[in-house]
């Protein structure tokens, strides 16, 4: 069954959302390198990257036709666009990288990162996951974009699961309720047994010439569809109601995706976390500012399970405890600029809506839902104050472990972007004192 409130928009924008973005190696994703003197020729770069590269790679130069493309290579542009996930960031105007790397192996990663280095470049990197922002394959200054998304490769040994920059999710949908069910969703999924995975979608559709929004579940179970009937039987599922349900085979002890990326649209993401069930009238208050904003689509996604079991200052991720994530999706197909703005102007419009609702002092954020409307570093004389606006939000209290890491492995600040982490500010030197007359 559905509920309903807004314009019409396809559930396949919302699974698009689903995307991993997982990095391998000891790289902090999204990085870039600062650019000094002026620019060679883009002949003369790609010629000196390609030198470089082979010294260190150890590769004849013919065997790296599919590793490195130069603008002028035929394969340039197919292997620029392949991961870029949103329009915005695909036309004419947009900054291209002089080179594309994409790296079939280990020693492809740290041959780009030294040769970009050598050659006082920026380097952008990219694998196989969200950048709504274009964080990851644009700049304002000259760089090579270094593509991750080939390591696709999932191998699991015993409990534990190395999974390559490039994968990203495949999941089954079932359509459901509205506002009661959404309410009760929120006291079941975050609790509910850990082999299963219910996210919510909230769509703007419109039926019988009414807008309204319609709630759906997405759900993954991790068993045996037996397993999952008998329970449901117990009560186990109250907030669905009636299911579909597809069986699907177990992942080989070693296992490779190929992901053809087709339709782009025009897009903005944001993202929140919510701590304490919404009411019934704080949900229905939503809805219909979805419908008011029109375009805007939400995702529920529940924490819980493994996720809480593990303490959060244990890893950078710092939201374990919280209920679910939310984020905030609105896409749009007119290219032009004022249909930008307003599109930008909407997204923006709803997040304050959301704001009763969610996290506060500070309003957290999800790292891979990449959204520079929260801040952006210069990397200047306030760096480091710059960093904590947008670092506080995506870290909490980690951040300052994140600065300490940062400040002793990259005190350089090689690796860079607008939302990286910054490095401790630079303790003024002692100034002499003077002679006493």
């Amino acid at each position: 069954m559905s509920y309903i409130y807004t314009t019409e928009q396809h559930q396949q924008q919302f699974i698009q959302s689903t995307n991993m973005k997982l990095l391998c190696l000891t790289f902090v994703f999204l990085v870039s390198t600062t650019l000094t003197a002026a620019t060679p020729p883009d002949a003369t770069v790609y010629q000196n990257f390609l030198q470089c590269f082979t010294t260190q790679t150890r590769a004849l130069p013919n065997t790296l036709a599919d590793v490195v493309f130069p603008q002028t290579a035929a394969g340039y542009t197919p292997a620029l666009r392949n991961y870029i996930r949103n329009a915005r960031f695909n036309t004419t105007a947009s900054p291209k990288p002089a080179i594309v790397i994409v790296a079939r192996s280990e020693a492809h990663v740290q041959a780009a990162v030294v040769c970009t280095k050598t050659l006082k470049f920026q380097l952008k990197t990219r694998s196989g996951g969200h950048d709504y922002e274009g964080v990851s394959y644009t700049s304002n200054l000259p760089f090579f974009l270094l593509d991750m998304s080939s390591f696709r490769d999932i191998t699991v040994e015993g409990e534990t699961a190395w999974i390559g920059a490039g994968v990203t999710l495949g999941e089954k949908n079932l359509d459901e309720n509205a506002v009661e069910m959404v309410h009760k969703w929120q006291f079941v999924a975050p609790k509910t047994d850990p082999g299963l995975f219910m996210r919510v979608l909230l769509q703007p559709v419109t039926r019988n010439k009414v807008e309204t929004v319609r709630a759906s579940v997405l759900a993954l179970f991790l068993g045996k569809s037996s397993e999952r009937t008998a329970r449901s039987s117990r009560g186990y599922s109250p907030c669905c109601g009636g299911t579909t349900t597809t069986t699907l085979r177990w992942l080989n002890p070693r296992y490779s995706s190929s992901v053809t990326w087709t339709r782009r649209l025009n897009g903005k993401r944001k993202s929140d976390f919510v701590e304490k069930e919404i009411t019934k009238e704080g949900l229905d208050y939503l809805m219909k500012k979805m419908i008011e904003v029109g375009k805007i689509g939400l995702v529920f996604n529940p924490y819980g399970g493994k996720v809480s079991e593990v303490a959060t200052t244990k890893t950078p991720f710092p939201h374990r405890t919280k209920l679910y994530k939310v984020q905030h999706s609105m896409n749009w197909k007119d290219p032009g600029p004022e249909a930008e703005t307003s599109f930008l102007e909407k997204a923006k419009s709803f997040y304050s809506y959301m704001a009763p609702f969610v996290t506060k002092n500070p309003r957290h954020t999800y790292l891979n839902y990449r959204d520079l409307d929260i801040g952006v570093n210069s990397h200047g004389p306030n760096a480091y104050r710059e960093g904590e606006v947008y670092g506080r939000k995506y870290f909490g209290e980690n951040f300052d472990r994140l600065v300490k890491v940062k400040s002793t492995v990259d005190p350089e600040n090689f690796f860079r972007d607008e939302q990286s982490v910054p490095t401790l500010p630079s303790k003024p030197a002692n100034t002499p004192a003077k002679p006493a007359l």
